[in-house]
């Protein structure tokens, strides 16, 4: 049961978390693993009409459960407001995949551009959904169409990426967002600041005394604390023995 504190599992795996915690009768473990479910994946008030799960209604935090179900429920609320998010995903991913393929230098740039272009067109468009709808949480939109909006954030301009971790902050403070996608944004965050990492999840691609392409982290605060930090956002460990650290003074120069 321990295993659920080492990452965001998928939705099949808490389900199966919660009924071996049914099966073991450990009621702690129940009751956060059912507001995990509706929370994770909006999942609505019919979970609970199970014949396994139907006497959740009788424990005394069933009220609040609930209505925390019901309000899944109304999620055709924001049908649209997922839609159009899964929408900007596709459309992030599509213009980028070409960067896999064998392109010349001319190619490389071209694509760039088109990149470029359809990431100002989704910040444009992301940022009147949240107007309308408001910040996408797990509550609102569920797990998977939150980390689509989360993408589309991870390209966004500077100034929408450090409001969006803001935002972020409070919603995984509410359990209402995945830690580990804020330690990501964070440190991108901390990178458009040509400041220090937190997390460990950037880096930077730079050319070597061979003209070969390398992959170097970007600097981490305090980096012998790196993965007690990490392990608090849910992240697993790094191994940060012989990796190449950039030079932050040079880059500030």
């Amino acid at each position: 049961m321990d295993s659920i504190y080492n990452g965001i599992p998928l939705f099949t795996d808490l389900f199966q978390f919660l009924k071996a915690a049914i099966a073991c009768d450990e009621q702690e473990k129940i009751k956060e693993l059912a507001f995990r479910i509706v929370r994770w994946k909006c999942w609505d008030c019919r979970l609970f009409e199970q014949p396994d799960l139907v006497w959740i209604k009788q424990k005394d935090y069933w009220p609040q459960l609930d209505t925390l179900s019901l309000l899944n429920c109304k999620k055709s609320n924001f049908t649209d407001y997922m839609r159009e998010l899964y929408m900007l995903k596709l459309s992030d991913q599509q213009c980028r995949k070409s960067l896999h393929d064998a392109l010349s230098k001319e190619e490389v740039d071209s694509v760039w551009t088109i990149i470029h272009f359809t990431d100002s067109q989704n910040l444009e468009k992301l940022k009147d959904l949240i107007n309308h709808y408001g910040f996408p949480t797990w509550e609102k939109v569920g797990y998977d169409y939150a980390l689509c909006a989360w993408i589309i954030a991870q390209h966004a301009d500077s100034a929408f990426l450090h409001e969006y971790v803001e935002q972020l902050k409070k919603a995984v403070a509410n359990d209402n967002a995945n830690p580990k996608n804020l330690a990501y944004m964070i440190d991108r965050d901390l990178m458009n600041q040509n400041l220090p990492q937190l997390y460990g999840t950037q880096s930077i691609a730079m050319l070597n005394s061979d003209g070969v392409m390398e992959d170097m982290l970007w600097p981490v605060e305090n980096i012998d604390q790196l993965n007690a930090r990490r392990e608090h956002m849910l992240l697993a460990p790094m191994d940060t023995v012989g990796v190449k650290i950039y030079d932050l003074q040079i880059f500030r120069q």
